[in-house]
């Protein structure tokens, strides 16, 4: 994900942390294959957030991590409202997917395998 990108998501207030958009078990295969095939190129399977274009409309997935403290429906809601003003005047389509439910706080080492 671009950096600016990745600051209108974390700025919204009860997101604390963003996962790359694809889970772990979806980027496995991708891994595997550059393992058994040093020359191919590196996957691009870790992008925080994923955007294709997709017959003239844009598609965002982001998955975050939010606080214990926030209200997770309206983090969801206000996660997508950003991506969307992000993208103005662009037709967005924006899945958001909660990753994780944690107290707001320093992140353990290897936790964004979630």
């Amino acid at each position: 994900m671009t950096t600016p990108l990745k600051s209108v998501v974390i700025s919204v207030d009860g997101v604390t942390e963003v996962f790359p958009a694809r889970s772990l078990w979806q980027r496995l295969p991708a891994r595997a294959a550059s393992v058994l095939n040093p020359r191919a190129a590196e996957p691009e399977n870790d992008a925080l957030v994923d955007v294709r274009d997709q017959d003239g409309r844009t598609e965002v997935t982001v998955r975050v991590g939010v606080s214990s403290e926030a209200r997770t429906p309206d983090v969801v809601r206000g996660v997508a409202a950003a991506v969307r003003k992000h993208f103005a005047p662009a037709d967005v389509s924006v899945k958001v997917t909660v990753a994780r439910i944690a107290p707001a706080g320093p992140v353990a080492a290897g936790s964004h395998d979630a």
